[in-house]
């Protein structure tokens, strides 16, 4: 593998450990068969905790379904010895190791009486693949507001290969200069099976557990309360390819968010999620989808909560050109409370969209914008729920074999459904510029900057914070 195109990869794998942070995107479903991005593990851990991964997420690939060609075309130029388990063309196992060290003027994310602090980072890890492969086969991280647990629907990885074996394991170690109690290890454990079936018919299962904690914040962790978690998605998957034009698939997800501390068991609960989907190809570059998707959310000691929503979504998945790829959806979503009390007023009944593109300037220049909106379950105390609005735009530039470097941008609104009659509505702005420079194929440095900024109608919950983040990659 030449330098140059391990810088690439080395670019496409920022952002993939657990955040704490609540906007997040669980899977990445963008990715490309025609410019595939061999990643190498080097940056499994993301750069900053303060961060979401909506925001980290730079991975250069693109929105269509995964073709027939995609896994066996990853593969392609990465033949391995069936003795080269750890090496550097391919093997089974990819270990490796990251070292941080991030400066951040406020710490907890509060309007007053701020608090600076450094936080020291170690990230090991080791990932798993059969077929041996550079290529992390799904993304996947938990999003414990959304309802089901994921903010976006998992990438497809289907290709010509019978199966497709994947595993990782991660630590995401913290200590904090100014007070030794915050010091946290957050844990990581993944996996994916999926088996093609002559005829068209694949069956994948996937799980995702993280040991985690919410952000800092006036209403989330604190000195006091870390606000840690443990969380598990569970996944199957059964995808049909009827005729060359038609497709359909069905998944059935569980996801299970328990918190350590009592004081935060308003927010424990179990989701059981139903989708189906049915898929019209009307081009090699172009399939038009339906979706319908079916959630029950049911808290373990805050029944108030509890409730059922569905979804019905048309979208188009459109790979025009080398250059731009994007995936569209928009529907109508419905939330119902099973209680008559809470319902009065917090049912729910409105649009709901998402939408990933990618456009490719040159080689060495893309652009990647993403939008979404929806309801979401709270994750304060007062609220029942949120309406939110989202945009993300990352824009990524290679200067030469060894420079390179990344502008993220993200907005996001969120409208509370306030239990009592107090009105908020949040407005948070993201911004994070990045070098990287590769000093060898095993070795990239990281330097990046980030604002971080929320402006409340309620003034205790406003925050503004700046931190400097340097990251030391390794993969063997």
């Amino acid at each position: 593998m030449s330098k140059k195109r391990y810088a690439t990869l080395c670019l496409a794998v920022i952002g993939m450990a657990p955040l704490t942070m609540g906007t997040t995107v669980a899977a990445d479903n963008v990715r490309s068969a025609k410019s595939v991005i061999k990643i190498r593990p080097a940056i499994i851990a993301d750069a900053t905790e303060h961060a979401p991964l909506l925001v980290a997420s730079s991975k250069p690939l693109h929105v269509a379904q995964a073709s027939s060609a995609s896994v066996s075309e990853q593969a392609a130029g990465d033949e391995a010895d069936d003795s080269d388990l750890f090496g550097t063309r391919g093997g089974y196992f990819h270990p490796y190791v990251t070292f941080g060290v991030d400066y951040t003027d406020n710490l907890f994310n509060v309007a007053e009486d701020t608090q600076s602090s450094w936080i020291g980072r170690v990230a090991p890890g080791i990932w798993f693949s059969m077929p041996r492969s550079r290529t992390v086969p799904i993304r996947i991280t938990p999003h414990n507001t959304a309802p089901g647990g994921l903010q976006q629907q998992v990438q497809d990885v289907r290709g010509t290969e019978r199966y497709q074996a994947y595993a990782l394991g991660g630590l995401n170690a913290r200590a904090y200069s100014e007070d030794s109690d915050l010091n946290s290890t957050d844990a990581r454990l993944e996996g994916l099976f999926r088996y093609n079936f002559r005829g068209g018919l694949s069956l994948q299962a996937l799980d995702a557990y993280s040991y985690d904690q919410d952000q800092f914040g006036i209403d989330s962790a604190t000195q006091e309360n870390l606000r840690r978690y443990q969380s598990n998605i569970f996944l199957a998957t059964a995808d049909w390819d009827m005729t060359e034009k038609l497709r359909a698939k069905v998944d059935y997800s569980n996801f299970i968010l328990d918190y350590d501390d009592e004081e935060n068991a308003f927010l424990d609960r179990t989701d059981n999620v139903a989708d189906i989907y049915g898929y019209y190809k009307y081009s090699p570059k172009t399939a038009f989808f339906l979706q319908y998707r079916y959630v029950d959310v049911g808290y373990d000691t805050d029944e108030l909560r509890d409730n059922t929503q569905n979804y019905g979504y048309a979208g188009i998945e459109w790979d025009t050109t080398d250059k731009l790829a994007l995936a569209f959806k928009a529907g109508y979503q419905q939330r119902e409370y099973e209680d008559n009390e809470v319902a009065e007023g917090s049912d729910y009944d409105g649009f709901t969209f998402d939408l990933n593109s990618l456009y490719r300037f040159t080689e060495k220049t893309q652009l990647t914008l993403k939008a979404y909106s929806r309801s979401e379950e709270s994750d304060s105390a007062e609220a029942a729920d949120k309406l939110v609005l989202g945009i993300f735009a990352g824009y990524q530039q290679r200067f030469s074999e060894k420079w390179s470097g990344v502008v993220d941008l993200f907005y996001e609104n969120s409208d509370y459904d306030q239990i009592v009659d107090i009105d908020r509505d949040d407005d948070r702005i993201y911004i994070k510029p990045a070098l990287r420079y590769e000093f060898r194929e095993w070795f990239m440095t990281e330097l990046a900057y980030s604002f971080d900024k929320r402006d409340s109608t309620d003034d205790i919950f406003d925050y503004d914070s700046n931190t400097v983040i340097l990251n030391l990659n390794f993969a063997m």
